[in-house]
């Protein structure tokens, strides 16, 4: 058997025996991704470093003799039928959730069953996309969620905020693993910069989302309404309180905001499906894992891409370890900054540290991108554009994400209060275009809103109708008539959406 075998070995062992006799990095680290199976041992450990080629050889060998084909052959023709979705009865699930709860109510309820049935049914392969990832972050969530004295169940509650997406953007601008929006990050500790976003950082993003809900629970002394208020904010549970006069979550369920009301059956349903996944024929047997790793401190600007090239890792394994850089560099000026590194090529940064500074400083700082969340996916800055407004968009961010003033960006779309509506298209003027110029005025909005109405309404076309031109809004509209709201002209042109398109005709009266 060993004859018949022994061809196989010929072409790697020239590999054992260069191997053993240098010993330094000259590949890249590959992404950590899927668990070996049991027994199975990469083919250059740390310990056979020091195996000299001929026991390298003998080892290979006797690995070779010791394999069982038969089994092996048996194992690759187990075929899993994933396409069969058992059908499980309320009184099974009501079960089972009564068998997993803890520290956290899981009530059943049909808006729990409704979305059981949408993470184990229709939307099976996002959940086995979480099921691969959870083993990055999960570790983690446990670790501070014990230390805070936090039911572990609320790991979960990342899934739902953010799909395990440490750099995940929401449309209200939240950002991170946990969602956080600005000045609540701020208020645990989470600082943004123009480079760097702490509230993509899992650690101390994770941190000051056991902060946050801790206070949460001492303000309601109830989880389900703790995690309500994380999704929509302490006030507006208090408000659905008021009121119904009632104090439970599903009491108040009708009052809450209607992503709220999802919000909770959302967490109670994976906690089920991921507790019962096997049941539900979900196998996911390529999970991922994090990457080990270490911590080294800078005080200079560092290129995360040059550091991957020095440090002879892969570059997406070093930029997935440090999500809180914007745009991939450390920023000069720093002071004992925490950067990660894994932890295989920490002695070789130490043992070069002087070179290797000296060749990762920040040359030519990337330059910002700014992104649309319209559906249209980027956008540039150059020349005239527009912006699709999305539900939760205020005028405030879009002009900060396009890099406008707001005063610009009410004057070009006619906007003189602070409401826009979701469909509504903004035109925003960028370099190398012409915007319109802005006059000054000593009067104030409302008197600029009814000159500027009384001048149209005087023009206005016989038969009242507006032809719409290019980046007309219902708004604008509606200020250059004088006594039109939106709504009215909705009613009048019986539309269903504040979308527009140019050359159509609107009835005015």
């Amino acid at each position: 058997m060993f004859k018949r075998y022994l061809f196989l070995l010929i072409p790697f062992l020239p590999v054992f025996s260069s191997f053993a006799q240098n010993t330094q990095y000259t590949e890249s680290d590959s992404v950590y991704t899927v668990a070996l199976p049991p027994g199975y041992l990469l083919p250059f450990q740390e310990e056979e470093a020091f195996l000299t080629a001929a026991e390298i050889e003998e080892e290979a060998v006797s690995r070779m003799l010791k394999f069982d084909t038969t089994s092996a052959l048996n194992l690759e023709q187990i075929d899993y039928n994933t396409s069969f979705i058992p059908s499980v009865s309320d009184e099974v699930i009501q079960n089972r959730l009564g068998k997993i709860q803890n520290d956290i109510e899981l009530n059943y309820h049909q808006r729990v069953r409704l979305f059981i049935d949408f993470f184990s049914v229709r939307k099976r392969e996002f959940t086995l996309r979480m099921m691969a990832k959870k083993n990055i972050y999960f570790p983690l969530y446990e670790k501070k969620l014990a230390e805070h004295g936090l039911p572990d169940e609320l790991k979960y509650l990342s899934i739902i905020e953010s799909a395990l997406d440490p750099k995940a953007v929401s449309v209200a601008r939240a950002v991170g693993l946990w969602q956080f929006m600005y000045y609540t990050g701020k208020m645990y500790g989470l600082s943004v910069s123009n480079t760097v976003d702490e509230r993509r950082d899992p650690e101390q993003a994770t941190e000051a989302a056991c902060k946050h809900l801790k206070y949460l629970y001492s303000r309601f002394n109830d989880w389900e309404l703790a995690i309500a208020a994380y999704n929509c904010g302490e006030g507006n549970v208090k408000k659905a309180q008021r009121r119904t006069g009632k104090v439970k979550f599903w009491d108040i369920y009708e009052r809450l905001p209607r992503e709220t009301r999802s919000y909770l059956p959302q967490f109670v349903a994976m906690m089920y499906v991921m507790e019962y996944a096997d049941d539900h024929n979900l196998i996911q047997d390529k999970p991922y894992y994090a990457i080990p790793k270490e911590t080294i401190y800078v005080n200079q600007s560092i290129d995360l891409k040059k550091l991957a090239d020095e440090l002879m890792v892969c570059e997406d394994d070093l930029l997935a370890l440090n999500p809180k850089f914007k745009y991939n560099y450390v920023p000069a000026g720093v002071k004992n900054y925490p950067i990660n590194i894994p932890a295989a090529r920490l002695s070789l940064y130490l043992d070069k540290q002087t070179d290797i500074l000296a060749k990762v400083i920040v040359t030519t700082p990337p330059k910002p991108v700014y992104a649309s969340r319209s559906g249209s996916g980027s956008i540039s800055k150059e020349g005239k554009y527009y912006y699709t407004v999305r539900r939760g968009d205020v005028l405030g961010s879009i002009a900060q994400r396009n890099g406008v003033g707001l005063s610009q960006l009410r004057s070009w779309n006619n906007i003189y209060s602070n409401k826009i509506y979701p469909g509504q298209k903004l035109v925003i003027y960028g370099k190398g275009s012409n915007p319109p110029k802005v006059t000054a005025s000593t009067n104030n909005s409302t008197q600029k809103s009814t000159t500027t109405a009384s001048n149209a309404t005087a023009s206005l076309p016989s038969g009242k109708v507006h032809v719409v031109k290019e980046g007309d809004t219902l708004w604008g509209i509606s200020n250059l008539y004088k006594g039109l709201t939106v709504e009215k002209i909705k009613e009048l042109n019986n539309l269903k959406t504040s979308q527009l398109k140019v050359g159509q005709r609107l009835k005015l009266g």
